[in-house]
């Protein structure tokens, strides 16, 4: 929609800051009305270093029912921990191209049971972040003794897998503890609450808070983590102009890790650093891993710091390791636009 707003419209720069800020406000005014406050969501919206995602596939057609959405989420919700924040995202693995899916789903499957591959289009897909890992052997061995369920993909760290479902996955809720934040229409007022779908949610103690889709779909739906494909750009220049009227594309901006802040890394850092064989990195070496990523990485965490006037965002950095998983790293970078420049603030 602010991509609509500033092409129909030409809004940009200052104005679209302005109405970016005030839709965020009316969210915030809306949710707190609802009893939920906004920064209290924030692991269930932003990527994690310690915590699983994970998407849960079903075949749709062994549910024994046309409805198999709400089938497969009456077996679901009861094993989900009731004091975590999670983003829940759903689809059926939609794509032309049968044979790559079929070799993703055979490279990176964890079966729950065998099955005959036929057509992805009966494959129904539940995503979920921010899963501990007791959670997600819950999750998988809880859902076992339903026929339908195939098993889960890991998408914690990137894969082309995780790129592929990240295509196919669409909003559908927010959790927090045992209340559901979904979207209704847009043309019913935020006072209401209601569960606009046939999921009957409200069956296993779960509370439904709803608002209208332009709000859920701009602030409160969870990206899943990928490259930077065409047209993701506007995503992130959009997101850039929430914090300041000077957007500019990232991939022209140079990293700069200042010599303090590369000693205050060796100093207090240097863990984090040697697990992500960094720790003999020159500055050069950790501004071009930084560098590296920022051109084809997601932001969040955008805040405007009043009290220091400045502008930063997170950036997700993995990094391969000889010796097993990725390690996954927190860069907190400054946005200097009219010096073209990212000041690194911390790695974590």
């Amino acid at each position: 929609m602010l991509e609509v707003l500033r092409d129909r419209f030409g809004l940009a720069g200052e104005r679209m800051k302005r109405e970016i800020l005030l839709m965020h406000e009316e969210l915030i005014r809306v949710l707190k009305a609802k009893n939920i406050e906004y920064a209290s969501l924030r692991s269930g919206l932003v990527p994690t270093m310690n915590r699983q995602e994970a998407v849960f596939i079903f075949d749709s057609q062994a549910t024994g029912s046309n409805l198999y959405g709400p089938d497969i989420f009456n077996r679901l919700l009861p094993l989900l921990d009731p004091r975590t924040t999670q983003s829940i995202l759903v689809g059926d693995l939609l794509g032309d191209d049968q044979r790559l899916i079929f070799e993703i789903l055979n490279e990176s499957m964890v079966l729950a049971r065998s099955f005959i591959f036929k057509d992805a289009m009966v494959l129904y897909g539940v995503y979920i972040n921010n899963l501990s890992d007791a959670a997600l052997q819950r999750l998988h061995q809880g859902l076992e003794p339903f026929e339908a369920y195939v098993g889960y993909i890991p998408t914690t760290f990137l894969s082309r897998a995780k790129i592929y479902i990240s295509t196919t996955m669409a909003g559908f809720l927010l959790k927090k503890g045992k209340t559901l934040i979904m979207a209704h229409e847009c043309d019913r007022p935020n006072t209401e609450d209601i569960n606009i779908t046939l999921y009957d949610l409200e069956r296993h103690g779960y509370k439904v808070s709803s608002l209208q889709s332009d709000y859920f779909s701009i602030f409160l739906k969870y990206k899943i983590e990928r490259p930077v494909f065409k047209g993701d750009e506007t995503d992130i220049e959009i997101s850039l102009n929430a914090i300041s009227g000077n957007v500019q594309p990232l991939g022209k901006f140079n990293v700069i890790l200042d010599e303090a802040k590369h000693g205050y890394l060796i100093n207090e850092k240097l863990g984090k650093l040697q697990v992500a064989g960094l720790a003999s990195a020159d500055r050069g070496q950790i501004e071009a891993v930084i560098q590296a990523k920022v051109s084809e990485s997601y932001v969040y965490n955008l805040a405007y710091l009043d009290q220091h006037d400045v502008m930063k965002f997170n950036i997700m950095l993995e990094l391969d390791r000889s010796d097993g998983y990725p390690t996954r790293m927190v860069a907190s970078l400054e946005y200097i636009p009219e010096q073209k420049t990212l000041r690194v603030i911390t790695l974590h």
